[in-house]
């Protein structure tokens, strides 16, 4: 099913409410402007080879020295590790070196500067068997017309899933991903472009629209019509080292089911390239500081992609009684007029346990980040779920992971430089496991309170810290109110990241 907000944004409950408005909403309240739409919000499939020349020029026309037909051999170091430049060779035959500041590794899985020092997910070792259409159908229609715009389409099939991506009116990108187990067995039988049609051919969705396609050979390298790519989920042991820097894949790679590969190599390209610039202009603040907060940020990012991954395939198997859970939850008692479709729909918008109208909480961060608001949107997480009052304070303390007050950066243009970083403290976990969104929450921590961060962990109950904090502060005299203050905030912030637990007494 393709979850078109559009068809039910309409939809009513018995009673004429509205239920759901997620397109044509009133953004007024939030944004300080009206904001109001008819068509959804969309994203953009982009031909690499197109958006790299665009890239590539845009470089050349900001006074960048480009070299294509030059690679890369080595990474030169100094007698203390310090990356200092790279050697080179070109197509005629030259080489030579180029000494630098600081090396971007951006070459993708070939992982030019940390191969062998790389960390697998084991849980994601797959393949995708890739190939171009023309002459195939959309497989979405808005409203049902044929219009400009349609949907990526990604089903499940039995021995893996299908992506199938218009990238243009007569051109379909379609890939296959499947285990790596399987790949290599079927390999053993047919050719490649044979499994790839026997996956495809698997999907009662997509088989009829591309019954008269055709698969071209001038879209993939070396006139080839399919591809084959390992997708196995890694990260960089070191994605930041002195004079060295791994963004993109060369940094993280997490399976493409959500087709999050470009939008990492930009924004980890563009914070490494902030990063940098902040360094250089920032001699009060500690380089391996800043980009150790780097790496905290990219592990971030990906780390929330690779959760949402581990989720798709660990729950697909179960995806029928998954369903119609959702289904019951959405629709409890049958309350609503709903078909299968409309729910399905409903679910897919967070509608759970009971439906609901999307909401400040809900969209306000969202919002604040696509669209760069200078709203104050922050102050939709006071509602976190926690205790407050005695409850909180009886509250007993369950530390789920480690983790310390460290700087973290944030691109943000009304408290830095043009160029530069935001730099300010805040709770950072060193385990992978917790590296997601929500963990990224910004929650600025003055360095003066290190000490109630350090000493949390050896409290059991949450009033205990709280009655103890102005202790553990020097130079606080006469401020008891206003570090138990900021030591609560500490707890909270914590507890909503996920780094603690709180067990509250019944």
């Amino acid at each position: 099913w393709d979850a078109d907000y559009l068809e039910i944004k309409d939809l009513q409950r018995g009673d004429g409410a509205h239920i759901i408005d997620v397109v044509g909403q009133d953004f007024t309240s939030l944004l300080r402007r009206e904001l109001r739409r008819d068509q959804p919000f969309t994203a953009l499939n982009v031909r690499r080879a197109e958006f790299d020349k665009l890239l590539i020029d845009q470089a050349r026309h900001f006074g960048a020295e480009v070299r294509e037909g030059t690679e890369a051999t080595a990474l030169v170091q100094d007698d203390s590790g310090r990356v200092t430049g790279v050697r080179w060779r070109d197509d005629q035959g030259r080489s030579g070196q180029i000494d630098t500041p600081l090396v971007v590794d951006a070459s993708g899985l070939a992982q030019f500067g940390g191969k062998g020092q790389r960390t697998y997910c084991t849980e994601l070792a797959n393949f995708a068997v890739s190939g171009y259409f023309r002459g195939a159908s959309w497989k979405v229609l808005y409203r049902g017309e044929a219009t400009a715009s349609t949907n990526v389409f990604i089903a499940s099939v039995e021995h893996g899933w299908i992506w199938y991506i218009p990238v243009a009116e007569d051109l379909i990108s379609c890939g296959a991903v499947t285990s790596t187990a399987h790949f290599k067995d079927r390999l053993k039988q047919v050719d490649l472009e044979a499994f790839f049609h026997e996956m495809v051919g698997s999907c009662p969705e997509l088989a009829p629209l591309v019954a008269d396609a055709e698969l071209v050979d001038d879209v993939l390298p070396g006139g080839r019509r399919v591809q084959a790519t390992r997708d196995w989920s890694g990260w960089a042991a070191q994605p930041v080292r002195p004079g060295y820097v791994a963004v993109g894949d060369s940094a993280i790679f997490v399976d493409p089911i959500l087709s999050s590969g470009l939008t990492m190599a930009v924004q980890s390209g563009h914070r490494a390239a902030y990063t940098f610039n902040t360094a250089r202009q920032r001699s009060d603040l500690d380089a391996d500081a800043l980009w150790a907060a780097y790496a905290d940020y990219i592990r971030g990012e990906a780390g929330s992609y690779l959760t949402l991954a581990r989720y798709y395939y660990g729950n697909n198997r179960a995806a029928d009684s998954w369903w119609w859970q959702a289904q019951r939850a959405v629709n409890p008692a049958g309350q609503l007029d709903l078909d299968d479709k409309q729910a399905f729909t409903l679910a897919t918008a967070g509608f759970f346990p009971v439906p609901r109208a999307i909401s400040t909480e809900i969209m306000a961060p969202l919002l604040e980040g696509l669209l760069g608001t200078d709203a104050d949107l922050k102050n939709v997480y006071h509602a976190d779920g926690l205790p407050e009052g005695a409850a909180l304070l009886t509250a007993r303390l369950q530390i789920r992971t480690p983790f310390t007050l460290k700087i973290r950066t944030e691109p943000d243009d009304a408290r830095a430089a043009p160029g530069q970083l935001d730099v300010f403290h805040d709770l950072v976990a060193d385990d992978f496991d917790f590296a997601h969104r929500n963990a990224a929450i910004p929650c600025r921590i003055a360095p003066a309170l290190a000490p109630l961060v350090a000493a949390l962990p050896a409290y059991a109950t949450v009033g205990d810290f709280i009655e103890h904090a102005p202790s553990l502060v020097p130079g606080t005299s006469g401020r008891a109110a206003e570090v138990r203050q900021a030591a609560l905030a500490i707890v909270r912030n914590a507890a909503k990241k996920g780094f603690i637990h709180l067990e509250i007494s019944p």
